[in-house]
């Protein structure tokens, strides 16, 4: 009975290093903060993040977003990527259990296995195997498998709010640039006229061949922004046929824009306005809904178990094999039968591999480390670009507060110059100068607008776009 202790003594110090203790915690990163040094914005809804997109004043842009969800190639590739993470992963487990295999075999011939004559020979075996884990590297392997699906899926969240973020963005470029296109067409249309008033002007002789030049090359330079804002509204509309998987022709009979009223000022194109959300929590806090900081995570957690499942490789490997069988002989109208079975242990014991075991331990350490200083200067990245798009907010919102009083006056001044003009007291040429500044008052109103919600979108990609953990 001591002897029987004695021999097993050794195996069950072995076994009892099976279980793999978790990962230590991940680096501390030094560059997070405890607070945002950038004005945050206040006073919007507290929503998810995710429904955000629900809450703009343009519903089309919620619609696209949903199909694009669906219908991205992007997209796909992604998912596509997070199954094959998980197949590996399963892979992994199954490493962890018994495999069975059953074989059966059939043949029918002259001097089978040296048996004279004509023979049939049938046979049919079990084999079962097991690779005892006894370093845990076989569960650390598994871990880390599980750990890669976690980042594959991870990155299949950060392609969505991705995917989600660009299509906003093309969608506020195309509707900025339809809106300028209205704004140009009317700007040309007065210039036009202004143009052919000074070439009557000078015809009469009252209006040197200078001044009507300049109104001329004005004219021109109008008739140039109208066609550079038709060609932006077209190359927004490509990116967003991109992508949402689309062709062009169908989103831009579905997103055409109103038509340019034929006189006056009337501006009927709007702008879709990106609605404002609380960003009241801490840094940190905020920051762990970033998917892609949850991948880069999940990867440094996977790294470590697999640079302990390799320096489990270093160590002797244990084995369990049985088999069992039979197998069936007819010759010359005699039929034999036999059964076979084995079972019994294997130890593989690495004796001199040229350092092989070893170069790829330290090689996965070094991994390990790369993925260490990969999640610190993720987070390093995420806190810059939530700092950058918190100023970009805050600037965009004080300009449009700005501007958008520089534009209100232009609109009276232009409502009371059409109104004093058809009442003839003031003239033509007045009337269109008055009309083109105040399209220009409207322009930088229209830019100004664009950029506050493509910082908001901005903001929403690096906030995480409400990715639930």
């Amino acid at each position: 009975m001591t002897t029987r202790l004695l021999l097993a003594a050794p195996l069950l110090a072995l076994l009892a290093a099976c279980t793999t203790a978790p990962p230590a915690a991940p680096p501390a990163s030094t560059a997070i903060p405890a607070a945002w040094r950038s004005p945050l914005p206040h006073g919007g809804s507290t929503a998810a993040l995710g429904t955000w997109w629900q809450s703009f004043s343009d519903p089309a842009l919620a619609r696209l977003i949903e199909r694009a969800q669906g219908q991205s190639p992007t997209l796909a590739q992604a998912a596509a990527r997070r199954r094959q993470a998980e197949a590996g992963a399963a892979q992994a487990r199954a490493a962890l259990l018994p495999a069975l295999t059953a074989n059966a075999q059939a043949q029918r011939g002259r001097a089978l296995n040296g048996v004279p004559g004509n023979s049939t020979q049938a046979g049919a075996t079990l084999n079962a195997s097991w690779e005892i884990d006894l370093f845990g590297g076989q569960r650390a392997a598994a871990e880390a498998g599980a750990a890669e699906a976690s980042a594959a899926t991870a990155d299949w969240h950060a392609a969505r709010v991705s995917l989600a973020a660009d299509l906003a963005q093309a969608y506020v470029q195309l509707r900025l640039a339809q809106a300028r296109e209205e704004s140009a067409e009317l700007d040309t249309r007065f210039a036009e006229q202004t143009a052919a008033w000074g070439r009557q002007q000078q015809a009469a002789g009252l209006l040197s061949a200078s001044d009507a030049a300049l109104l001329n090359t004005e004219r021109a330079v109008a008739t140039a922004n109208r066609s550079q804002w038709r060609a932006e509204a077209q190359i927004a509309l490509q990116t967003l046929a991109l992508l949402c998987g689309e062709r062009a022709e169908v989103l831009a009979a579905e997103l055409a824009p109103p038509a340019v009223a034929p006189e006056g000022i009337a501006l009927r194109r709007s702008q879709p306005r990106a609605p404002a959300f609380d960003v009241a929590g801490l840094p940190a806090q905020l920051l762990a809904q970033r998917p892609d900081l949850a991948a880069a995570h999940q990867r440094w957690i996977a790294s470590v178990q697999q640079q302990r499942s390799v320096e489990a490789q270093r160590w002797p490997q244990l084995s369990l094999a049985a088999l069992a069988g039979e197998t069936r002989l007819r010759a010359g109208g005699i039929t034999s039968n036999a059964s076979t079975w084995a079972f019994g242990p294997s130890l593989s014991l690495p004796l001199f591999d040229a350092g092989l075991r070893k170069a790829r331990a330290e090689g996965a350490e070094a991994a390990a480390d790369e993925a260490a200083a990969a999640l610190q200067a993720r987070w390093q990245q995420a806190v810059a670009e939530v700092e950058q798009q918190l100023q970009r907010v805050a600037a965009s919102t004080e300009r449009e507060r700005e501007i958008d009083a520089v534009k209100r006056e232009w609109e009276g001044i232009a409502l009371r110059t059409g109104a004093q003009a058809q009442a003839g007291l003031q003239s033509g040429l007045q009337r269109n100068t008055t009309y083109r500044n105040a399209l220009a008052a409207y322009d930088a109103v229209l830019g100004v607008r664009a950029e506050q919600a493509l910082a908001w979108i901005s903001l929403y990609r690096a906030l995480g776009g409400g990715w639930p953990r």
